[in-house]
């Protein structure tokens, strides 16, 4: 019989990891592989849904059963409180797992209403809020989220004594709020050839303003030192008609003025945040646009 699933129903900052097998039979490693596995993937979404949150994922009691884990979400070092309540995130969490799960099964039916979207499978009707929804849906454009699912299922495959994995809101709870079999294990665990060949680093252009901190007025290759949007930023100058023209003492700069210029510089991506973290020995300054003297 098909039952209704709900994924906004959770305690808080808390989800609970169950794995089913053999009481207690769940190997270390196997348990440490598909936590890291599982916090890749929690604080991937967490940077899709809510950029510039970095959180920490903490192990806070063992349950009854084959092996159960309490999780719990907490913001990493800077306190306070979380943009992204934890019923909806934990919802997040909870319906790209499932949907990773069912993806196979014959097209859904699904309802769009005012309380939200209405899913019917083979397997069961979930019934996702237009919050969880939308954030299920930012969650599988970010690689790094799928490759922490991925992370996670490969290590529940390779240990025997995993029969299942499920996710719940309580420790008590009779059963979770689904599971998953061993047999599904590495379908879910399998990452596209797309993903494995994404670029881990790139060149990028911005034309940017840069107020002066430190100059060469020369042609030395030396990196003059600037403020860019709050941070100090060190780039030599390759661009040798402006550098003329600093010579011949067309252009006069000092402290305080700023350039608006085209930087060139290189990014790499953290796989674990899903985002692109700039290399700051990386900075050239290949053109400049135009001189601004400071406001006095």
């Amino acid at each position: 019989m098909a039952e209704t699933l709900r994924f906004d129903d959770f305690e808080g900052d808390t989800i609970v990891l169950h794995f089913g097998g053999p009481e207690g039979s769940i190997d270390a490693y196997t348990l440490a592989e598909a936590l890291i596995g599982f916090a890749d993937m929690a604080r991937a979404i967490s940077a899709t849904v809510d950029p510039g949150t970095d959180i920490e994922i903490l192990v806070e009691a063992t349950g009854p059963g084959s092996y159960r884990t309490r999780i719990r979400r907490t913001k990493r070092e800077y306190g306070g409180l979380l943009a992204i309540g934890g019923t909806v995130f934990w919802g997040i969490v909870s319906n790209y797992i499932y949907d990773n799960y069912v993806k196979n099964d014959p097209p859904p039916q699904v309802i769009v209403n005012a309380d939200g979207t209405i899913v019917k499978t083979g397997k069961n009707t979930i019934v996702i809020t237009p919050a969880i929804q939308s954030g299920t849906e930012n969650a599988k454009k970010n690689p790094a989220v799928q490759s922490g699912l991925a992370k996670t299922f490969a290590a529940l495959e390779a240990d025997e004594n995993v029969k299942n994995f499920g996710i719940t809101g309580s420790i008590g709870d009779p059963a979770p709020k689904f599971n998953i079999p061993r047999a599904d294990f590495p379908r879910i665990a399998q990452r596209s050839a797309e993903i494995d060949e994404e670029p881990t680093s790139r060149t990028t252009k911005k034309r940017a303003r840069l107020f002066i901190l430190k100059a060469w007025l020369n042609h030395a290759k030396r990196k003059w030192s600037f403020e860019w949007n709050g941070e100090p930023v060190s780039a030599p100058i390759s661009d040798a008609k402006f550098l003329d023209q600093v010579d011949r003492r067309e252009v006069l700069l000092g402290a305080g003025d700023a350039l608006d210029v085209e930087l060139h510089f290189k990014q790499n991506h953290d796989k674990t945040l899903g985002v692109w973290i700039n290399d700051p020995a990386s900075f050239v300054v290949t053109k400049v646009l135009r001189a601004v003297p400071r406001v006095p």
